[in-house]
């Protein structure tokens, strides 16, 4: 049965916005999507109102845990009356619980732990003093800049080109230290034009699992039959490997040209995908190559 053979009713088409498919089925959603355009400006209509609802508050949600609250989790004096004490420790869980959802200081504490937030804090206002939203990581502005500097490159647009995809994915799994798969595209018009190895920056929202700063990322290149191209780019060690996937947009402007990147987490791996095209087509080409990503892992897992 073909992707045109299915018919997928609005339960299945929320579910793959909420990313609750297993990725068989969100690659077989994608699929559907490329050759339903209504359907998919539809999905991706509702996409943009769970976004924008994720980020109402978002600067409130991304201040530090305050003082008082870190005060109720202090050791109690002798006399002190208990009930106080518990109803903080009641406010303190069910506030980190709500803004968890939302991903914001409390997500901070439960995914993080209190040492991991306190130093995402200090990045957050060290990002601000630099005029910068605290909440996109340094990785995307990187990958955002490595997109402006390569894909206009006729000669050199890649280190190790496509005809060597085997040495190319071995080479930079080795270096990132996990598996990276460079999903097939040419279905969709896409061909890999090759990638490259790059230096990593000091970003507290992407350094090692161990917790030191990663030294390498990649970056893969695809182009289509008209010239236009995307790169996907790589960091490993994300800070919360065991958080929800969920898709954000930076956009950022230079000499008149604007870049756009798509941005997410999934498992130990931050990837971020840019472009010169509009919006709506970056989503649907970030659904793609998620659910590809997501399908050749599981296969590549599997016994």
């Amino acid at each position: 049965m073909t992707p045109d053979d299915i018919d997928f009713d609005e339960s299945n088409l929320h579910a793959y916005v909420d990313g609750q498919l297993p990725p068989e089925r969100a690659a077989q959603v994608a699929d559907w999507l490329l050759r339903h355009p209504r359907a998919a400006q539809q999905v991706l209509g509702w996409r943009e109102q769970r976004e924008s609802l994720k980020a109402l508050h978002r600067d409130w949600l991304d201040e530090p845990v305050p003082p008082s609250l870190t005060a109720a989790l202090r050791p109690p004096a002798a006399n002190a009356s208990r009930w106080p004490r518990a109803w903080a420790a009641a406010l303190l869980l069910a506030v980190g619980l709500g803004a968890g959802v939302a991903g914001g200081w409390g997500g901070h504490a439960w995914w993080y732990g209190k040492k991991e937030a306190a130093e995402m804090a200090a990045a957050a206002a060290a990002a601000r003093a630099a005029g910068r939203d605290p909440s996109i990581p340094e990785y995307v502005r990187d990958a955002a800049i490595a997109h402006a500097v390569y894909q206009p490159e006729k000669r050199h647009p890649v280190e190790v080109g496509a005809d060597q995809a085997d040495h190319l994915m071995q080479w930079l799994s080795k270096r990132l230290g996990q598996p990276l798969y460079a999903p097939v595209l040419r279905d969709y018009g896409w061909k890999l034009v090759g990638g490259r190895l790059l230096p990593a920056g000091d970003d507290a929202a992407a350094g090692t699992s161990s917790g030191g700063a990663a030294l390498a990322r990649a970056q893969f290149m695809y182009e289509n039959e008209t010239g236009e191209r995307f790169t996907l780019y790589v960091s490993t060690g994300a800070s919360s490997p065991d958080a929800p996937v969920a898709f954000r947009l930076m956009q950022r402007v230079e000499a008149g040209q604007t870049t756009r990147s798509l941005f997410w987490i999934d498992g130990k791996l931050a990837y971020a995908l840019s472009g010169n095209f509009d919006e709506r087509r970056l989503r649907v080409l970030t659904d793609l190559v998620h659910a590809r990503i997501g399908m050749i892992a599981r296969a590549a897992s599997s016994p």
